[in-house]
């Protein structure tokens, strides 16, 4: 269903029944995200998926920040009934789910980070993912979506799914192939990693428990979160084998069950 805040309208898929359970998925991803992991769930959740701005069905927006898609967000929960929700956020989806965590700590119960970050903490740093950004932008507005996820299949971070049996190569590129260029455009533009607000020195505020997943092959990532480990005051840290950055996609029962063990503790 289409739900409406801000003047925007989100695409929105709300089922089941128990604890709340908000997935957030990744750059060129949707709401297909996280659907093997949720088949594996043993226990009874309300699911709640959203297609981030520029994605799938939500499509272009306009080039929202971070900070005013986590009020959108706010609101959206708010429209929903949900109370305090507990995220799991993969990539750009964690990046959201631990930037609303710290902007609205009384709606969070629990946070669970697969392959994110807080952002980058320098200027310099910001400046150069900016201007890499706004270039992958420019690439999809003259080359078009096809092009731009032939490309985008190839980047080193995705070289342990050559591993990936037939079907789920499939799936990913349907996935990737179901956004409209400019909706992916404005994402980089608006909710780039470069762009967002860097939460390095706000990881510490945080009170709610927090599960950070890494795949062993994403040795970026992996030391990223070996440094949020330090810093988070109640997390904990599960590193996944024979797994790159998609950790849901390469090892769904494992990732899964790591889920659902923290989700019940």
């Amino acid at each position: 269903m289409y739900v409406s805040v801000s003047g925007r309208k989100y695409w929105i898929e709300d089922e089941g029944e128990g604890s709340v359970l908000v997935l957030l998925h990744g750059f060129t991803g949707s709401t297909n995200t996280f659907d093997e992991v949720v088949d594996q769930f043993s226990g009874s959740y309300r699911i709640i998926r959203i297609d981030l701005p520029g994605h799938a069905r939500t499509g272009p927006v306009g080039v929202l920040s971070m900070e005013q898609f986590c009020r959108d967000l706010y609101q959206l929960f708010i429209h929903l009934g949900t109370g305090p929700v507990n995220l799991l956020g993969y990539s750009l989806g964690g990046r959201t789910a631990l930037s609303f965590a710290v902007l609205y700590p009384t709606m969070v119960e629990k946070v669970v980070l697969e392959s994110a970050s807080p952002g980058l903490e320098s200027s310099e740093d910001q400046l150069s993912r900016q201007a890499k950004d706004a270039g992958l932008a420019e690439k999809l507005e003259n080359e078009g979506l096809e092009a731009f996820v032939d490309f985008w299949e190839t980047i080193p971070l995705f070289d342990s799914h050559q591993t990936l049996v037939v079907q789920k190569k499939a799936a990913l590129r349907e996935e990737r192939m179901s956004h409209e260029a400019s909706g992916l455009a404005e994402s980089l533009l608006g909710m780039g990693t470069g762009k967002q607000p860097s939460w390095w020195e706000r990881l510490s505020e945080l009170r709610c428990p927090v599960l950070l997943i890494t795949g062993e092959q994403d040795t970026k990532f992996h030391q990223i979160n070996s440094r949020m480990k330090e810093i988070l005051p109640n997390s904990c840290w599960k590193v996944v084998d024979q797994a790159g950055h998609t950790v849901h996609l390469e090892q769904t029962r494992i990732f899964a069950k790591i889920v659902e063990d923290f989700m019940i503790q």
